[in-house]
């Protein structure tokens, strides 16, 4: 079937029409990113298996960067006859073959059909007009009952057991040496964005009110550190502050990890507003 196009500089040419396209998540901000943890992506064996099945024409290939749902990592988007499908973790090159044998079947077949078990345990919902392999909900977070909600009242952080004084934390802050040592310019703590300020505050604030022992963050924050060093991970110094805050959350019990995911989630959509 023809499809004639005039560019802009008015030549007219013919462009192939496919009947899918396959994008491929490979240079993101996870997806192949080997030096921060994650597995590669198998890039030659999906451009490989393209070529030598004579797809060119019928389904086109990209291999890029980013996709979009960035809390999952490998992630491959089929676009066919107008369907999408979304599929997260395919590391390996028999993945990537099996999505080329599962594209060959829609062209077999000459139209839709739902992707085969292996392949369906990864496909996920990235989109609103696209309902979930699992028959869920889209919007799935009011699923789980949220902190506060349903008339209870929210949790109660009780008070750490009385125990000897404290140091102020101003002295806690200063006492951090070595890589956990808090950024300063001047003597003056150093933040780079307000963020930074802010999660640095509430960990502050926590352990004034006695919620968790200062040394505990500071451990945690030493771990992450050197973890991240190993890995050769060059992150900035708050989001390893801010990942070892969570975890100490989380381990102390005064929050879940679905909560914390759902109040990232609620700031990602735009459904708080940001404070700056």
């Amino acid at each position: 079937m023809r499809n004639i196009v005039s560019r802009a500089d008015g030549r007219r040419v013919q462009v192939p029409r496919a009947r899918g396209h396959l994008f491929v998540c490979a240079d993101g901000c996870c997806c192949g990113r080997t030096e921060a943890g994650f597995p590669p992506v198998p890039r030659a064996r999906f451009h490989d298996e393209w070529e030598r099945r004579s797809l060119r024409h019928r389904v086109h290939l990209t291999i890029g960067g980013c996709l979009g749902p960035c809390r999952l990592a490998n992630v491959v988007m089929l676009l066919f006859d107008g369907r999408q499908a979304w599929f997260h973790s395919i590391n390996s090159e028999a993945q990537a073959e099996a999505l080329w044998d599962y594209l060959e079947e829609l062209l077999g077949a000459d139209g839709w059909r739902p992707p085969p078990p292996p392949l369906a345990a990864l496909q996920f919902t990235a989109s609103t007009w696209v309902e979930r392999p699992d028959g869920q909900p889209v919007d799935d977070r009011h699923l789980r009952p949220r902190a506060g909600a349903g008339g209870g009242a929210p949790p109660v952080v009780p008070p750490a057991a009385p125990g000897p004084v404290e140091p102020t934390p101003d002295r806690l802050v200063a006492s951090m040496d070595g890589p956990a040592a808090v950024p300063r310019r001047n003597g003056e703590l150093l933040f780079e964005a307000p963020w930074q300020g802010r999660v640095f505050g509430m960990a502050v604030a926590l352990q004034d009110r006695q919620v968790y022992d200062w040394r505990d963050f500071q451990r945690r924050l030493s771990a992450e550190t050197a973890a991240a060093e190993t890995r050769g991970e060059e992150s900035p110094y708050y989001e390893r502050w801010l990942r070892s805050f969570e975890g100490l959350l989380v381990e102390r019990g005064i929050l879940t990890r679905g909560e914390l995911d759902d109040r990232t989630e609620e700031f990602e959509f735009g459904e708080r507003d940001e404070v700056f």
